[in-house]
């Protein structure tokens, strides 16, 4: 789980990264994910949940909603692909409530690299051991700004970047982070 970075990123990018791998370390799941292999995100009345199944072959057992399929990217960050839902789904509800929370955490701290989460005691093994990778990812590739987060806000919020911080999917139904700047600062 040793990240492959290719260079520092964007802020929104950076921002989009972090959000969207840590909503993914906060789903159960009891196996280790492969790089570039394909995994399916659901919600329920018991959080999140990451699945090798997908939501067409669960029949009606299906663990909760479902929010996008996943991949572990070689930089240990997480990639969503959000197909066809429903601008009233539950489940982009709860993510966009988890994205909102997290940025709104994100912007009370100081420095970025103080708090990646280089190792959480509490999380699950896999999750513990990616978390870990996720941070080693994350520090590699801090933006042109730095390690100040109020930096990283304003440059993220600029003209020349995705601003703001709401899950939606775009044309591709890749996930991307859309909102008002005014909200990050």
């Amino acid at each position: 789980m040793q990240p492959t970075v290719s260079g520092p990123k964007d802020a929104g990018e950076f921002l989009r990264d972090y959000a969207i791998s840590s909503l993914i370390l906060t789903a159960r799941f009891g196996f280790k994910p492969v790089v570039g292999n394909t995994y399916y995100l659901y919600t329920g009345e018991k959080g999140w949940t990451l699945s090798l199944i997908s939501p067409t072959e669960w029949g009606q057992s299906s663990p909760g909603e479902f929010l996008a399929s996943c991949r572990l990217r070689i930089d240990m960050t997480w990639e969503m692909s959000i197909d066809e839902l429903a601008e009233d789904s539950d489940a982009l509800a709860r993510a966009r409530e988890f994205i909102h929370g997290f940025v709104d955490a994100l912007a009370e701290q100081d420095s970025i690299s103080t708090h990646l989460p280089f190792y959480e005691r509490h999380l699950p093994y896999y999750q513990r051991m990616l978390g870990t990778a996720l941070a080693s990812s994350l520090k590699k590739s801090l933006p042109a700004s730095g390690d100040c987060i109020k930096a990283l806000m304003a440059e993220q919020s600029s003209p020349r970047t995705d601003s703001g911080y709401l899950l939606s999917a775009d044309a591709s139904g890749a996930s991307v982070l859309q909102g008002r700047p005014s909200q990050i600062a």
